[in-house]
C-alpha cells in the first residue's frame, strides 16, 4: 500500500535526528580542541609544543623531544632566551608560559596593515654588501630578542630613475638605502622573494631598486616601514 507523507511531516521527523548528529560533530571537535591544550605532564606538553614549531625535521632528526638540548633550541627559536641564555628557566613554569604565549601568537591571524605611502623610490644602485647589525635600543629584549638585529644589506644609489613624496614626512632622496633581511635568530624581516634576490648577490652587483617609506596603522600602533618592491640585477653599462 502506498503511503502519502506530506514533506512537512518528513521534514519534522528527520530534523531532529540532523540536529542529534550535528550536536555529536560538535561535540567531537570540542573534545579534539581540549585534548590540544597544553598538559601539565612534560613529555606530553612537549610534543604538543613539537607539533606546533618543531624542532625536529620532517625525519625527525634533531634533538630528542622533550630533552635538554630540544627546549633550548625552541627557546632560542620562539626568542624565548637569548644568545647568552639569559631568559627564564628552561622547562619552569614561566618559561613554557612564555613558549605558550609565543605559539598561541604564531597561530593567531596576522593584524591587517594600513599604509599610508610617504615617499616612493626607484633607482639604480650598487650591492655594498651584508653585516652584521645590533640594535642599540634600551628595551629589556634588547639587543637580542627585540628583533631589530641581524643582517643588515646596503645599497649604494648610483642614480634616481623617479621619486614621489606624496607625504609631508617622507624620506627626501638617499644616497645610501639600507634594509635588515632577517634577524639575528634568523626570522626574516622581508618577504622571500626579497630575502633569496638579496642572498644571490654580491658586493658591487649593479641592481634596480625600488622601495616605499610607508606610514603603517596596525592594531592602534603606528609606524614608518620601508618595503623594498623591486629589486633585480642589472648589467653594469
Amino acid at each position: 500500500m502506498k503511503l502519502n507523507v506530506s514533506p512537512v511531516l518528513l521534514l519534522a521527523l528527520f530534523l531532529p535526528i540532523l540536529a542529534i548528529q550535528g550536536s555529536e560533530k560538535d561535540a567531537g571537535k570540542e573534545t579534539v580542541v581540549a585534548a590540544e591544550a597544553p598538559t601539565a605532564d612534560w613529555m606530553e606538553w612537549a610534543k604538543w609544543a613539537e607539533k606546533r614549531h618543531p624542532v625536529t625535521d620532517e625525519l625527525g632528526h634533531g634533538p630528542d623531544i622533550g630533552g635538554d638540548e630540544w627546549a633550548a633550541a625552541l627557546g632560542r627559536r620562539l626568542q624565548i632566551s637569548d644568545k647568552a641564555g639569559h631568559g627564564p628557566d628552561i622547562g619552569s613554569k614561566e618559561w613554557r608560559q612564555a613558549v605558550e604565549k609565543k605559539l598561541k601568537a604564531k597561530a593567531a591571524p596576522v593584524p591587517k596593515k594600513e599604509r599610508q605611502l610617504l615617499s616612493s623610490h626607484d633607482t639604480v644602485a650598487r650591492f655594498t654588501g651584508l653585516k652584521d647589525h645590533q640594535c642599540l635600543g634600551l628595551t629589556p629584549l634588547c639587543p637580542d630578542r627585540c628583533g631589530e638585529s641581524g643582517k643588515l644589506a646596503t645599497f649604494a644609489i648610483v642614480k634616481y630613475l623617479g621619486y614621489e613624496k606624496p607625504g609631508e614626512y617622507g624620506d627626501p632622496k638617499q644616497e645610501q638605502f639600507q634594509i635588515l633581511i632577517e634577524d639575528n635568530l634568523k626570522n626574516p624581516k622581508v618577504s622571500a622573494e626579497i630575502h633569496g634576490a638579496v642572498s644571490t648577490l654580491t658586493p658591487g652587483a649593479l641592481v634596480h631598486l625600488r622601495w616605499d617609506h610607508d606610514y603603517v596603522t596596525q592594531e592602534g600602533s603606528k609606524f614608518p616601514e620601508r618595503v623594498i618592491r623591486e629589486l633585480s640585477i642589472m648589467k653594469d653599462e
